[in-house]
């Protein structure tokens, strides 16, 4: 009988010490990118394949990156994106180009369709910069290379960059920057892969003409 007493006694023990253990922190607040919305233009008899984007160190994560100085990069504690950033930036830009209605389709590099034209892109800054003082800027840049598919030609290649201040220290404002400065930057990739499917098209139309 003591024995009996003895081990309930021990199991009502360790189910508190199994309870006192669990995770109460509360679960982080998590933010998406919004696409931005593209001015219409002419229709381009195109596919677009857009790539899961590579990135630059730290910036693979779900998680909010920050800069600070002494080349200190670190985090938000208590936030996330959505998905990983390049899932996230990935899916914004396929939305944005799609939306624009120019293309005969937009997808992801894992489409089931046939793709006439491939849209790569790097992340190279994604992040709250602390550098200048207690009040981040956003900054965001994207380096980008539009090619062709059928023969892996490449037709443009570039870089830009967009920063927003945050108008508060806090994490609303500051991803709300960020937000903002990412749709600056993806408007301009949009637009410069525009002018180059429509050189190529233009292009591959006249030497079709010569022949």
């Amino acid at each position: 009988m003591r024995t009996l007493l003895a081990a309930a006694a021990f199991a009502v023990a360790a189910t508190g010490c199994v309870g006192s253990l669990k995770n109460t922190d509360p679960e982080p607040l998590t933010y998406r990118l919004g696409a931005p919305q593209l001015q219409g233009g002419d229709g381009l008899a195109a596919d677009l394949a857009v790539a899961r984007p590579e990135f630059a160190p730290g910036l693979g994560t779900g998680r909010i990156a920050t800069r600070w100085p002494g080349r200190r990069f670190d985090y938000y504690a208590g936030a996330r994106w959505a998905e990983d950033l390049p899932a996230l930036v990935q899916s914004a830009l396929i939305e944005s180009l799609s939306g624009s209605h120019r293309l005969h389709s937009v997808q992801g590099d894992l489409g089931r369709f046939r793709a006439t034209h491939v849209l790569a892109v790097k992340l190279q800054y994604f992040e709250a910069d602390y550098t200048a003082g207690a009040l981040p800027t956003a900054r965001v840049e994207l380096a980008a290379t539009l090619g062709r598919q059928s023969d892996r030609r490449v037709l443009a290649s570039f870089s830009v960059a967009a920063s927003q201040p945050a108008a508060a220290n806090r994490l609303t404002e500051v991803v709300a920057a960020l937000d903002e400065a990412f749709g600056r930057a993806a408007t301009e990739v949009a637009t410069r892969s525009f002018d180059a499917i429509a050189d190529d098209l233009a292009r591959q139309a006249a030497d079709g003409a010569r022949r």
